[in-house]
């Protein structure tokens, strides 16, 4: 092997492990966000959220569904 190749194949794995490191830390990204998305749609059922006035109003305050969603 020449010195050619061995740059190009150096190339290829660093451009993979750059890849690789981006993509798990994007996902445990996402997963934060999902996590968090989650802990904010559980959350206690008012009558408000049952009657039309009270789903107008929640809706208006920006309260009646997470903005992750």
């Amino acid at each position: 092997m020449d010195k050619k190749d061995i740059y190009i194949w150096s190339g290829i794995v660093v451009i993979l492990v750059t890849l690789t490191a981006f993509l798990v830390v994007n996902s445990q990204a996402q997963m934060k966000q999902q996590l968090l998305c989650q802990s904010l749609r559980i959350r206690p059922l008012t009558d408000k959220f049952f009657t039309w006035s009270g789903i107008l109003e929640l809706n208006s305050k920006g309260q009646y569904q997470p903005k992750c969603l």
